[in-house]
């Protein structure tokens, strides 16, 4: 696997796509998910690299980090709706975290992409899950529209 930022890869990571779905427990063990927040690192095609502060689900039994695809999306398009109105909709990947006081530095002065991938953890591993019929009320909460 290539990798792209400098520092040690962190976590597992699960963009939930399914926006009825918020998960109270681990999809991977059960355990009660806890959240963190943490700087995303997200590459935005054709040549955007953006570190947005988010806070997402996290189990730490799993070290397993989730973000929700649909809230994520509506940051990103609410994000470059001044800026970059052209790139909304365009295709994206989340490829690591930063650590909160790179993220801090590059808010004020905004970073270089050499500077933001030396301070790029990458993902261990990307993970995607299945509804499946046994995930029932005791392992996601239904988004109420």
């Amino acid at each position: 696997m290539t990798r792209l930022g400098k520092l040690p890869a962190r976590y597992s990571f699960f963009l939930n796509p399914y926006p009825d779905l918020r998960f109270t427990s681990c999809p991977q063990c059960g355990a009660k998910m806890r959240q963190r927040k943490l700087a995303l690192v997200i590459h935005v095609e054709p040549h955007y690299f953006i570190a947005l502060n988010k806070t997402c689900k996290y189990c730490p039994h799993c070290d397993l980090l989730l973000a929700h695809k649909d809230i994520l999306e509506d940051l990103l398009a609410r994000m470059f709706a001044e800026r970059a109105p052209e790139i909304i909709g365009n295709d994206y990947l989340v490829v690591g975290t930063m650590d909160r006081s790179d993220w801090q530095e590059g808010l004020h002065a905004g970073v270089p992409l050499a500077d933001m991938l030396r301070s790029l953890h990458d993902f261990k591993r990307v993970v995607t899950f299945k509804p499946a019929p046994a995930w029932g009320p005791e392992n996601i909460t239904r988004q109420r529209t």
